[in-house]
């Protein structure tokens, strides 16, 4: 009788044990859950200042119904906005930054064309691979000069070797200040895609922007430095 109520007690304890260990697993999925709607239907849809490094100031913006945020770089450097447009539009731009395989898919004019090249990500992450259009515009009165990139996905077959992007509108905005100095203003709004917790690309963001403080030295190359392109003024 003695060995049998030793034999209960704990069976018992390891089922009241089972059964708080598991009541306990799922308060944590549920508080997960009702944090991520949270999150999700949260935001102001302003930018918010994170931080400045190295002479480039970062920030983000949350819009509500998205649980990615976009993110803003503002920075300076020494260049003509002929320099910086050719670094944009170099074969040798992909290389520089990390990425590879670029290739120009179709050109319809100096201004407006279409690029693909591919990314790696860190393990166990596929590589990405993006196909983009490619449009730069020149103020005629401030000569300001827009670069945008935004996703044409169909415009190049898709390659099991990669996760395409479909979901890019990526812009920089080239800002003339005299003196030799350029503003650049990149913003930075899109969706890697494919299985990547979101909570680690929204703080990949702000470092991501902190290292284009690197730039400088790219566009102090000699070949940027006496680019010349037809469409593109200084003064």
């Amino acid at each position: 009788m003695e060995n049998e109520v030793s034999i209960k007690r704990p069976r018992k304890w390891v089922k009241t044990l089972t059964k708080t260990l598991l009541l306990g697993s799922v308060s944590v999925v549920v508080l997960l859950l009702v944090a991520q709607i949270i999150w999700v239907f949260s935001g102001s849809n302003e930018w918010k200042f994170v931080g400045e490094k190295n002479g480039v100031k970062v920030y983000t913006l949350k819009s509500p119904g998205s649980d990615l945020v976009q993110a803003k770089a503002v920075f300076r450097v020494h260049s003509s906005l002929t320099g910086i447009v050719k670094f944009m539009q170099s074969e040798d731009t992909c290389k520089d930054v990390g990425c590879y395989e670029e290739r120009i898919v179709d050109q319809e004019d100096d201004q407006l064309r279409y690029d693909y090249f591919r990314m790696d990500l860190p393990a166990p992450f596929r590589p990405r691979d993006f196909s983009v259009r490619v449009h730069v515009y020149q103020s005629p009165r401030t000569k300001e000069v827009l670069i945008d990139y935004s996703a044409a996905p169909g415009k190049v077959p898709l390659n099991d070797c990669c996760v395409r992007v479909t979901d890019m509108n990526d812009t920089w905005r080239l800002t003339p200040l005299g003196n030799g100095e350029v503003e650049i203003e990149l913003i930075m709004n899109l969706n890697e895609g494919g299985f990547i917790p979101h909570l680690l690309l929204n703080m990949a963001r702000p470092k991501v922007m902190y290292g284009l403080s690197g730039l400088q030295s790219l566009f102090s190359e000699e070949k940027y430095q006496t680019a010349k392109l037809n469409f593109i003024q200084e003064k």
